[in-house]
Formats: structure tokens, C-alpha cells, sequence
């Protein structure tokens, strides 16, 4: 006996009890297409709903959740209002202000000048950054910041003087001790793009511990994440 064969007997059992009245086979055949029907809508509608359902909770494990605080996790993008360049902010690093004035190339601004855009890093860690236009190309730039840090500042010449690149362009990566022998880390990055030097450089507030393994590793994130503007 199929399924159809035991739908009809049931029904007509049903029927039996019930007050007397015509009941055909071909009647009952209807109403048990008819429920069938119902029963196959009702299965294509839950389906459909599960089909919504699983794409959005696929989608869910794929985003952070919303820290307390507000904000997430993911790296936000910083877009410099004067110099040309982005920065994909890695986590723990956050804007502190943004430069007000344009730099004019000159001299050596410290950190706190109205000139450079200042972030806050992990810890006490800080960078900043300008930049201006240039006929230099990469290593006589360099040497020329060299020269202008230590006038305007208290810093040795670098005790290293490594190749790296910053948004795909050569640069080059100082560091250095302000004062000598204080044990104070300051790194530099210098680049030249299209006519324009930048510089990002890196310290502790002052008067602060200096954790320099983990100081030169967070610095380098904030750097992997700039991209210099055509």
C-alpha cells in the first residue's frame, strides 16, 4: 500500500462515523492532493527561510564583534589632511591630532609641532609625520634629515641605517639614541615619492620606559600600513 492508498483509507474511515452524505473516491482523491499541496508549500517556505538563515550566520563569523567601547578591531584608515598619504592604523595605534599647518621643509619640528600629524602607539609609544616637496633624491634627503636632527636636537648620528620600503617605495630606516647614550629610542623613516619626502618617525614620551624590541616592532606595523598618494 503507497502513501495515496493510505490517505484514501484513513479518510474514508473518517468518513464512515460522520452523518451520512455521498462521499466518492474521486472526492476524497482531491482533498488529499489538495492537502499534499498544502504540505509541499509549507516545506518549500521553510526551506526558503533556512536559506536566509544560514548565509547570515556564515556572514556573522566572519566580523568582529563591536568592542564595549565602541569601534572594531580591524584596522582604520587614516587619511592625512595635508601630506598625501594613508595609513591603515594597526591595532593599538590611534590618531592623537592631525597637523593644522602644512610643514615647509625646513629645520627639524619636533613631535608637538602644529605641523606634524602625532598617533599614539602601544604603551607610550608615539609617531608622527610630515612631509614636503623636493628636488633631493632618496639617499640625499636622508642625509639632510640627518643633518637637521642633530641640529635641532640632541641625537647622535644613526646607529643603524636599514633599506626598507614605505607604501612600495625605497626608504630608509634610522635609529638612533637622543641623547647619546641615553638609551632613548628614536627611529626615522625617510622616503621620496613623486617629488615629495616624507618622514615617520617614532619615540617614547619623554620620561618613560623604552622597550625597544617591541618599540621597533610596533613601528614597523604603523609603517606597513602607510600608502603614499599618486
Amino acid at each position: 500500500m503507497n502513501a495515496m492508498d493510505g490517505r484514501l483509507r484513513d479518510l474514508l474511515e473518517a468518513a464512515a462515523g460522520e452523518p451520512p452524505r455521498r462521499v466518492s473516491a474521486e472526492a476524497v482523491r482531491r482533498r488529499v492532493i489538495r492537502r499534499r499541496v498544502v504540505e509541499a508549500a509549507a516545506a518549500a517556505a521553510a526551506v526558503a527561510v533556512i536559506a536566509v538563515i544560514i548565509p547570515v550566520g556564515i556572514g556573522a563569523l566572519g566580523r568582529a564583534h563591536k568592542p564595549p567601547g565602541g569601534g572594531y578591531a580591524a584596522a582604520r584608515v587614516f587619511t592625512s589632511r595635508h601630506y598625501g598619504y594613508t595609513d591603515a592604523l594597526p591595532p593599538g595605534w590611534r590618531l592623537a591630532s592631525q597637523a593644522t599647518q602644512r610643514w615647509n621643509g625646513k629645520g627639524a619640528p619636533g613631535y608637538d609641532s602644529p605641523v606634524m600629524d602625532l598617533f599614539q602607539g602601544p604603551g607610550s609609544l608615539q609617531a608622527w609625520a610630515d612631509a614636503a616637496p623636493t628636488n633631493k633624491n632618496l639617499d640625499s634627503y636622508t642625509s639632510a634629515t640627518i643633518r637637521a636632527a642633530r641640529a635641532a636636537h640632541p641625537c647622535p648620528a644613526p646607529q643603524t641605517d636599514q633599506p626598507i620600503t614605505i607604501g612600495g617605495a625605497p626608504a630608509r630606516l634610522l635609529t638612533m639614541q637622543c641623547p647619546a647614550g641615553s638609551g632613548f629610542l628614536v627611529e626615522i623613516a625617510v622616503t621620496v615619492h613623486h617629488g615629495t619626502a616624507f618622514v615617520f618617525a617614532s619615540q617614547h614620551q619623554p620620561g618613560t620606559p623604552v622597550h625597544k624590541p617591541a618599540d621597533r616592532a610596533a613601528f614597523r606595523r604603523f609603517l606597513a600600513g602607510i600608502r603614499l598618494q599618486q
